[in-house]
């Protein structure tokens, strides 16, 4: 699995609901789950939409019909299956998608959680928290994994020509590789490794292929 995609950090077969599902039985699940939201699922298995807990809120207006502009936000306090209640569409995310594809989505729709799908169907949900955990990933681990699954088995570049040292999630690579193309190929691939903070490129090349 590759640990730079949003299938390595997602939360996997997330709880999910039916579009008759009662609004209490929604409620239970949220408490009872300690989750913020659920996938809302029609008879396909498809996703149609996530029923929040803001989603809920609205029940708890002294006036359930208030004359506000906002209609759909008029119609949840007094709905009570989760087709009325839900947000629609739901804001979803490829599970083979980057970390960063997936951190620009977050920012671009503003949302809290992204239903992951893998072929069309619920797959997991990531969270912004999801995100952030990457970084806590130790350094270790995250210099073995750019020794040997990137540089030795992806690149052919073993230590004998390039040295790793990786310190608060900052990647240094050292070294010479043959070709001045070679060198773009291990900024990006280490890039795209979960925990990475920052990739230092110090590698030197033999000759100059790039016109």
């Amino acid at each position: 699995m590759n640990t730079g995609t949003v299938s390595a950090v997602m939360t996997a077969d997330p709880i999910t609901v039916s579009t008759h599902t009662p609004f209490k039985d929604i409620a239970q699940l949220l408490t009872g789950n300690g989750i913020s939201a659920v996938g809302v699922l029609d008879k396909t298995g498809a996703l149609v939409g996530v029923v929040s807990e803001a989603d809920l809120l609205p029940h708890l207006w002294e006036d359930r019909k208030p004359r506000w502009r906002d209609r759909r936000l008029a119609r949840k306090a007094t709905a009570c299956v989760a087709k009325d209640l839900m947000t629609s569409p739901a804001v979803t995310i490829d599970a083979d998608a980057t970390l960063a594809a997936a951190a620009a989505q977050f920012a671009h729709s503003g949302v809290r959680r992204l239903f992951v799908l893998r072929d069309g169907k619920v797959a997991g949900v990531l969270s912004r928290r999801d995100l952030v955990a990457v970084f806590t990933r130790g350094d270790a681990d995250l210099e073995r994994e750019v020794s040997e699954d990137v540089l030795r088995d992806r690149l052919d570049l073993g230590p004998d020509r390039v040295r790793v040292e990786v310190r608060a999630g900052i990647v240094t690579v050292v070294g010479r590789v043959e070709r001045r193309s070679d060198i773009d190929p291990v900024t990006r691939l280490i890039g795209e490794l979960s925990g990475v903070v920052e990739v230092r490129n110090r590698l030197d090349y033999v000759w100059n292929d790039v016109a």
